[in-house]
Protein backbone atom coordinates (compact mmCIF):
# COMPACT_ATOMS: atom_id res chain seq x y z
CA UNK A 1 0.00 0.00 0.00
CA UNK A 2 1.53 3.48 -0.63
CA UNK A 3 1.42 5.89 1.40
CA UNK A 4 -0.31 9.19 0.49
CA UNK A 5 1.60 12.33 1.24
CA UNK A 6 -0.92 14.86 2.55
CA UNK A 7 -0.47 19.03 2.66
CA UNK A 8 -0.90 20.70 6.28
CA UNK A 9 -4.17 21.76 7.00
CA UNK A 10 -2.43 24.77 8.18
CA UNK A 11 -0.03 26.76 6.05
CA UNK A 12 3.81 26.82 6.97
CA UNK A 13 5.00 29.55 7.25
CA UNK A 14 8.73 30.23 8.10
CA UNK A 15 9.60 30.92 11.44
CA UNK A 16 11.43 33.73 12.74
CA UNK A 17 15.23 34.24 12.31
CA UNK A 18 17.93 32.26 13.80
CA UNK A 19 21.22 33.63 14.11
CA UNK A 20 24.78 33.07 13.66
CA UNK A 21 27.13 35.30 15.48
CA UNK A 22 30.85 35.37 14.18
CA UNK A 23 34.01 36.28 16.11
CA UNK A 24 34.48 39.63 14.72
CA UNK A 25 30.82 40.51 15.75
CA UNK A 26 30.99 38.92 19.14
CA UNK A 27 33.86 40.95 20.21
CA UNK A 28 32.86 44.36 18.71
CA UNK A 29 29.44 44.16 20.59
CA UNK A 30 31.43 45.91 23.95
CA UNK A 31 32.60 48.48 22.25
CA UNK A 32 29.28 49.94 21.21
CA UNK A 33 27.81 52.45 23.34
CA UNK A 34 24.34 50.67 23.84
CA UNK A 35 26.34 47.43 24.46
CA UNK A 36 24.72 46.11 27.65
CA UNK A 37 20.87 46.81 25.51
CA UNK A 38 22.63 44.31 23.08
CA UNK A 39 23.92 42.04 25.53
CA UNK A 40 20.30 41.55 26.38
CA UNK A 41 19.07 41.20 23.44
CA UNK A 42 21.66 38.45 22.62
CA UNK A 43 21.06 36.65 25.94
CA UNK A 44 17.20 37.13 25.30
CA UNK A 45 17.68 35.08 21.60
CA UNK A 46 20.41 32.52 23.29
CA UNK A 47 17.20 32.03 25.48
CA UNK A 48 14.93 31.60 23.17
CA UNK A 49 17.04 29.23 21.13
CA UNK A 50 17.71 32.11 18.02
CA UNK A 51 21.42 32.80 18.30
CA UNK A 52 24.09 29.92 18.10
CA UNK A 53 28.08 29.86 17.29
CA UNK A 54 30.12 27.52 16.41
CA UNK A 55 32.78 25.62 18.34
CA UNK A 56 35.21 26.98 16.00
CA UNK A 57 34.26 30.52 16.96
CA UNK A 58 34.37 29.86 20.91
CA UNK A 59 37.96 28.53 19.99
CA UNK A 60 39.05 31.69 18.51
CA UNK A 61 37.10 33.76 21.54
CA UNK A 62 38.86 31.68 24.50
CA UNK A 63 42.03 34.01 24.75
CA UNK A 64 39.86 37.21 24.61
CA UNK A 65 38.12 38.73 28.10
CA UNK A 66 34.36 38.34 26.13
CA UNK A 67 34.57 34.52 26.76
CA UNK A 68 34.98 33.68 30.20
CA UNK A 69 33.05 37.16 31.01
CA UNK A 70 29.70 37.25 28.68
CA UNK A 71 29.82 33.72 26.61
CA UNK A 72 30.85 30.89 28.58
CA UNK A 73 28.28 30.39 31.02
CA UNK A 74 26.08 30.41 27.81
CA UNK A 75 28.29 27.73 25.92
CA UNK A 76 25.69 24.74 25.59
CA UNK A 77 22.86 26.79 24.60
CA UNK A 78 25.01 28.90 22.04
CA UNK A 79 26.82 25.12 20.55
CA UNK A 80 23.42 23.59 20.26
CA UNK A 81 23.07 24.88 17.08
CA UNK A 82 26.14 23.03 15.86
CA UNK A 83 26.67 20.24 13.98
CA UNK A 84 29.84 17.65 13.68
CA UNK A 85 28.57 15.28 11.21
CA UNK A 86 30.26 14.27 7.45
CA UNK A 87 27.63 16.30 5.57
CA UNK A 88 28.58 19.71 7.68
CA UNK A 89 32.46 18.72 7.29
CA UNK A 90 32.05 17.85 4.03
CA UNK A 91 30.08 21.42 3.22
CA UNK A 92 33.35 22.66 5.17
CA UNK A 93 35.22 21.45 3.05
CA UNK A 94 34.30 22.55 -0.15
CA UNK A 95 33.57 26.29 0.90
CA UNK A 96 37.53 25.82 1.92
CA UNK A 97 38.36 24.56 -1.33
CA UNK A 98 36.18 26.97 -3.71
CA UNK A 99 37.46 29.70 -1.43
CA UNK A 100 41.03 28.88 -0.05
CA UNK A 101 41.78 32.60 1.06
CA UNK A 102 39.12 32.16 3.47
CA UNK A 103 40.53 29.60 5.31
CA UNK A 104 44.17 29.95 5.18
CA UNK A 105 44.71 26.14 4.52
CA UNK A 106 48.78 26.67 4.89
CA UNK A 107 48.06 27.99 8.52
CA UNK A 108 48.75 26.35 11.75
CA UNK A 109 44.95 27.94 12.87
CA UNK A 110 42.09 26.77 12.11
CA UNK A 111 39.92 29.55 11.57
CA UNK A 112 36.14 28.79 12.02
CA UNK A 113 35.07 31.26 8.57
CA UNK A 114 34.81 28.38 6.77
CA UNK A 115 32.72 26.31 9.46
CA UNK A 116 30.31 29.61 10.02
CA UNK A 117 29.71 30.03 6.19
CA UNK A 118 28.91 25.40 6.45
CA UNK A 119 26.64 26.35 9.20
CA UNK A 120 24.78 28.58 8.09
CA UNK A 121 23.70 27.43 4.84
CA UNK A 122 22.88 24.07 6.42
CA UNK A 123 20.88 25.26 8.95
CA UNK A 124 19.32 28.16 7.28
CA UNK A 125 21.37 30.50 9.69
CA UNK A 126 21.30 34.43 9.60
CA UNK A 127 25.03 35.30 9.69
CA UNK A 128 25.85 38.35 11.73
CA UNK A 129 30.04 39.50 10.90
CA UNK A 130 31.63 42.83 11.25
CA UNK A 131 33.80 41.86 8.48
CA UNK A 132 33.22 43.44 4.89
CA UNK A 133 34.11 42.61 1.62
CA UNK A 134 35.33 45.94 0.09
CA UNK A 135 38.62 44.14 -0.56
CA UNK A 136 39.24 40.40 -1.47
CA UNK A 137 35.78 39.75 -1.36
CA UNK A 138 35.97 35.76 -1.89
CA UNK A 139 38.45 35.50 1.63
CA UNK A 140 35.68 37.54 3.91
CA UNK A 141 32.27 36.14 4.90
CA UNK A 142 29.97 38.67 3.49
CA UNK A 143 31.37 38.05 -0.16
CA UNK A 144 30.89 34.21 0.12
CA UNK A 145 27.47 34.73 1.39
CA UNK A 146 26.64 36.28 -0.86
CA UNK A 147 27.55 34.15 -3.44
CA UNK A 148 26.16 31.05 -2.16
CA UNK A 149 23.09 33.19 -1.37
CA UNK A 150 23.01 33.25 2.96
CA UNK A 151 21.68 36.35 4.27
CA UNK A 152 24.04 38.11 6.28
CA UNK A 153 24.23 41.01 8.32
CA UNK A 154 27.09 43.29 9.98
CA UNK A 155 26.41 43.91 13.84
CA UNK A 156 24.79 47.47 12.71
CA UNK A 157 22.23 45.76 10.74
CA UNK A 158 21.69 42.99 13.25
CA UNK A 159 21.05 45.68 16.58
CA UNK A 160 18.83 47.54 13.73
CA UNK A 161 16.73 44.74 13.06
CA UNK A 162 16.48 43.99 16.61
CA UNK A 163 15.02 47.35 17.44
CA UNK A 164 12.19 47.25 14.90
CA UNK A 165 8.99 46.58 15.28
CA UNK A 166 7.64 42.84 14.39
CA UNK A 167 6.85 42.26 10.74
CA UNK A 168 3.24 41.24 10.14
CA UNK A 169 2.63 37.77 9.54
CA UNK A 170 1.53 37.59 5.65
Amino acid sequence: MKKRHSSPLIPLFPGPDMYLVETSAWIDIDSRPDNEDVWVAVVSLINEGRLFTCREVLTELRDNPIYPGRLKQYENALLAGDRNDPTYLMRVGKITHDHPGMSRPTSNKTPADPYVVALAQLENYVVVTNETCARRPNRKIPGVCKQLNIRCLTLDQFVNELKAPPKPMP
